[in-house]
């Protein structure tokens, strides 16, 4: 299931709260910067195909 740009965004914003919260453990932290990873991946892929339909859309 593909998530929307800024659901993506608000999860990253909440797992770098977690992060960032002095409350996480060790494990729990790297598994929640490899969810953040994915997340950014996504997103950059989300941004990429949006610029690419703006670029097609400036060509008509």
């Amino acid at each position: 299931m593909t998530q929307k740009f800024e659901d993506l965004m608000k999860e990253l914003k909440e797992i770098l709260a977690k992060i960032e919260d002095n409350q996480t453990g060790l494990d729990e932290a790297i598994a929640l910067y490899e969810r953040g990873a994915v997340l950014v991946r996504q997103a950059e892929e989300l941004l990429a195909s949006a610029e690419m339909k703006i670029t097609m859309l400036g060509r008509d």
